[in-house]
Parts: structure tokens; C-alpha cells; sequence
């Protein structure tokens, strides 16, 4: 019961965090989403703040996915399992950083006139986002290699092989023109992060509904014996 109730809460927060993240784009300013990065919206758009919230959320949704992996075992009892709540610890870290150091210079010649202590918060905040995105492909590549390996059922370990590639996905869309490629204009880094960033959320609600089937299977056997 316990474990579906925080499967539940990690889902709502997840959802929040995904309205939360659409508000924070709107309202009336000269941002374009598929230039611009995210936390130049946080930073300066006027529904900034909905941004960091949903940073926040999307770090008490992963929170909850770590205590499900280890606490309840949804993973197994292997010792790689123990590697989730670290990638956890370090992902959530990272966003935590990005949430607390705003974005100060968006681009290298804004940064070279900024003050000692608006390069210092950048410096930060970027610290923060390389620590968040390295961590987060990790944890997705592991849990989809823990949930393929541990799965007792062929869409399991379907599923588990589909959460590891939406992790090894989510780096070439950050760190490669591939909407150029594509042939899509007047794109930028805007665009790639938001499509790999989409990719772990999608990786890790895949992972929660794999984690609620689990539950529910290990529910059934326990009040059958």
C-alpha cells in the first residue's frame, strides 16, 4: 500500500512538473522555446518562476523513484541497485544548483561584461547542469539495464531495454544539430534541450509504470500465499 502511494505521488509530481515547466513558458515576452535555453526562462521570462518549481518537482519526483528502488526493492536486491539512490542523490543535486543559481549571462559576450559575482552564480549554475545531465543519463541507462535483467515478463524487459535508449537518446539531442540536419530552420539549442529533456521525463514515467506493474504482481502473490 505504502509503495503505491508514493508510486501515485511520484506520478502526480511528475504531471506538475510537466504543467508547471508549460506555464513557466508563457505569458508575454520575446523568448523564442526553440532558441532560447530553460533557464533563461527561468531567469527572465515573467512566469519565470514556474520554471523552478518545476525544477523542484521534477527533483521530489526522483526523491520518491529512489526510495521505491531501495526501500521497496521494485529493483531487486542486487548490489548495482545501490548505484539508483546515488545517481538520484547527484541528479537531484545538480537541479537543485540550477534552481538556486539563476542564469546571469546567456551567452559568452553578455558574460564578459558581467560582475565578479554574476560570473561566480554562473559558473554555479553551470556546474549544475553539467552534474544534472550526466547524473540523469546514468540513472536512466541504469534503471532501464536493472529493470531489463531483473524483469520476470517480455514487455518488462522490453520496456527496461526502451527506458536504457531513451537515457543514450537524450545525449546526442542535447550536443548535436540534428534540426539542422532535419532541414529545421531558425532552431537552436533551445529545441535540443527541450527533446532530451522530454526524453527523461518520458524515461521516467515509463519507469514508474513499470514500478506500479511490479507492485501490483508482488501485491497479488503475497495475498495469494
Amino acid at each position: 500500500m505504502h509503495a503505491r502511494i508514493l508510486i501515485v505521488a511520484a506520478l502526480i509530481s511528475a504531471m506538475a512538473a510537466m504543467i508547471a515547466m508549460w506555464i513557466g513558458h508563457s505569458g508575454d515576452h520575446s523568448l523564442s522555446w526553440k532558441i532560447n535555453q530553460i533557464s533563461t526562462y527561468a531567469a527572465t521570462a515573467p512566469h519565470g518562476r514556474w520554471v523552478t518549481a518545476s525544477m523542484l518537482l521534477s527533483c521530489l519526483t526522483l526523491l520518491i523513484l529512489g526510495v521505491l528502488a531501495v526501500r521497496f526493492k521494485l529493483l531487486g536486491d542486487s548490489y548495482f541497485t545501490h548505484l539508483v539512490p546515488i545517481l538520484v542523490g547527484a541528479t537531484t543535486s545538480g537541479l537543485l544548483m540550477l534552481a538556486a543559481y539563476e542564469e546571469t549571462a546567456r551567452n559568452m559576450s553578455l558574460l564578459k561584461k558581467a560582475s565578479f559575482m554574476a560570473i561566480r552564480q554562473q559558473s554555479f549554475h553551470d556546474a549544475g547542469l553539467m552534474i544534472f545531465f550526466y547524473s540523469a543519463i546514468l540513472l536512466i541507462i541504469t534503471l532501464g539495464i536493472l529493470l531489463m535483467f531483473q524483469a520476470s515478463q517480455l514487455r518488462e524487459r522490453i520496456s527496461g531495454i526502451g527506458v536504457s535508449l531513451f537515457g543514450i537518446f537524450t545525449y546526442p539531442l542535447m550536443t548535436t544539430a540534428w534540426p539542422a540536419s532535419l532541414g529545421v530552420q531558425g532552431t537552436g539549442p533551445g529545441l535540443q534541450q527541450r527533446a532530451s529533456l522530454f526524453c527523461l521525463w518520458v524515461a521516467v514515467v515509463l519507469v514508474l509504470g513499470l514500478f506500479a506493474m511490479r507492485n501490483d504482481r508482488e501485491t497479488r502473490n503475497l495475498s495469494k500465499s
